[in-house]
């Protein structure tokens, strides 16, 4: 049996990989404040701030793949917090890659879209990285963290996220359904451009690329270069939300801690061609998203969902 660790698992993207994963396997689970939910019985609280602690909690632990989502990933909070975000995104990738490689396993880790300065867009593997505030440059440097020390590695650069919550860690979908049942209206950029991807399709390609056994960055988007405003209008049309209560702003009419890029959009060919998976595009997406949480809420899904949290 293929033997998967997966950091970061209490939160959105790293619950719905356990999810993914627990259908063939049962991936032992690395979480920072919240437990998972009950995909595991091998659940291991880890403080990635403070170093050693990793190391420490997973000593007796052989995985064949190390999968690394743990990250603090809100631009502004790194950008007021910049020793925290070091250590978190930086030293503690440093401290995953070398136990990975001592371990013998093979390190996939979750880079970001905003490791690039969105003048360019549809940007491929290739193209040289330019961050604009301090996450996007916490996060290349832990892609460099991970070249320099991992012999068998993968980079998944990921674009903005969104589908069905399973646990502690929602998706922005979430966040606007919040904002608007409580009655306020949501800002969203009509100038920002994002390929977003949904995350049943991010869990099937990092569960092919796991047994994919080649050396990799991979860009990891959906098929269609959006708005932060257009998405948010196919969203209401779905999901039968008000898109009034969306207010359509420029970027520059928002103050922010960390400066964004204005096209971050990936282009996708590389992960299409080489694992056989073609992400699909927002309104596909989002019926995808609206079908899992009808069987959510009907408890159909997982033993994980009956047995509530651990």
């Amino acid at each position: 049996m293929h033997r998967v660790l997966i950091t970061g698992a209490s939160g959105f993207v790293g619950e719905n990989l356990a999810h993914r994963f627990a259908r063939d396997t049962e991936p032992a689970l690395a979480y920072g404040r919240h437990r998972p939910r009950a995909l595991s019985d091998r659940a291991f609280s880890v403080d990635l701030s403070v170093r050693g602690d990793f190391s420490r909690a997973l000593e007796d632990l052989h995985p064949d793949t190390v999968i690394h989502t743990a990250a603090m990933t809100s631009p502004d909070l790194c950008e007021k917090n910049p020793r925290i975000a070091r250590a978190v995104n930086v030293e503690g990738t440093r401290e995953v890659a070398r136990w990975a490689e001592a371990k013998g396993a093979r390190m996939i880790y979750f880079s970001t879209d905003l490791i690039f300065d969105g003048k360019q867009g549809w940007y491929r593997e290739e193209d040289t990285p330019g961050p604009l505030n301090l996450y996007g440059r916490t996060k290349l440097e832990g892609e460099e963290q991970v070249l320099r020390i991992c012999t068998r590695w993968v980079i998944v650069r990921m674009a903005l996220s969104y589908g069905e919550t399973r646990g502690a860690g929602g998706d922005w979908t979430l966040s606007m359904r919040k904002a608007l049942s409580a009655g306020g209206t949501l800002r969203l950029y009509t100038d920002q451009f994002r390929t977003p991807a949904y995350i049943g399709d991010t869990a099937e390609a990092v569960f092919r690329l796991a047994r994919h056994d080649k050396n990799g960055i991979y860009h990891m988007g959906g098929a269609d270069r959006i708005s932060r405003y257009g998405f948010g209008r196919v969203f209401c049309r779905l999901f039968g939300l008000e898109a009034e209560r969306f207010v359509p702003v420029r970027m520059e009419e928002v103050r922010m801690d960390a400066p964004r890029a204005k096209d971050c959009s990936l282009d996708t060919e590389k992960i299409r061609r080489e694992i056989g998976l073609a992400p699909c595009g927002v309104e596909q997406g989002l019926r995808r998203q609206k079908q899992a949480e009808a069987a959510l809420d009907k408890g159909n899904e997982s033993p994980q969902r009956r047995s509530g949290p651990a």
